[in-house]
């Protein structure tokens, strides 16, 4: 048994219990929430970790893409990690982070943005990963939220990253979400500033959603900016704490 909730509805409690205190500890504080893999890193850590373990990550990869990013898909995502045992995420989770390739000044902005603000990396994939990557680079402060973790699971996608964005808006002065997919277009429109990390894909399953947000903003690590969109150095977003809202050029 994987120990996940079987409905949306049970799994949306789960991540509200979770996240409400730490959401009521940012009380009048900026916020950011920030994606993790292929937007601090430049691979997806998670696909590593399974390719580790003897497992094809094209299974999960041909569900998301029969179903979409709904609960189903998700908990399929998370069944198939989890199925791998405590053993396998305490032996492979610390290697993958140690190897992963973090986009050039990734953990520059983590440092900026924690000067002035609570900063969370919200990670569809496995939190252990990007616990040990921040461990690594001395921000131990930053918080992980995710649900693929043998002691504490729930699926974790599209939809909770929503949930976690509407908490954190109730209580933080400004939210700021980042971003490089469909995965994150919940967080980043329903967020006060919307940063998009230039991905492999050109964020084709992502900016042509980003209508709502009242500034959106990119970083390009890789490939041709957007048309359109206002570049950000990685060394600037952290600027965006300061602005409940910002007049865009």
């Amino acid at each position: 048994m994987s120990g996940l909730p079987e409905t949306p509805a049970e799994n949306a409690e789960r991540v509200e219990d979770l996240v409400r205190p730490l959401a009521r500890r940012c009380r009048g504080k900026p916020v950011f929430l920030v994606d993790g893999d292929r937007t601090l890193s430049v691979d997806d850590t998670s696909r590593t970790f399974l390719e580790r373990a003897g497992l094809d990550p094209l299974v999960i990869k041909r569900r998301f893409q029969t179903d979409g990013y709904c609960f189903g898909a998700f908990r399929f995502h998370a069944e198939v990690h989890l199925a791998l045992g405590e053993e396998v995420f305490g032996r492979l989770a610390p290697d993958v982070a140690r190897e992963a390739a973090l986009h050039a000044h990734a953990i520059d902005f983590l440092r900026l943005a924690e000067q002035r603000a609570a900063v969370f990396v919200v990670s569809a994939g496995i939190p252990r990963i990007w616990r040990s990557v921040l461990d690594q680079h001395g921000l131990s402060t930053i918080a992980v939220i995710g649900g693929i973790e043998p002691a504490a699971p729930y699926v974790f996608g599209r939809a909770e990253k929503a949930i976690v964005t509407k908490l954190f808006l109730d209580e933080a002065s400004v939210v700021i979400g980042v971003g490089d997919s469909d995965v994150v277009t919940e967080m980043l429109c329903l967020a006060h500033h919307a940063v998009v990390v230039l991905n492999h894909r050109q964020n084709a399953d992502l900016v042509p959603h980003l209508e709502a947000p009242p500034s959106v903003w990119q970083v390009v690590p890789i490939g041709t900016p957007h048309q359109g969109i206002p570049v950000r150095s990685f060394l600037s977003p952290h600027e965006l704490a300061g602005c409940r809202t910002l007049a865009r050029d």
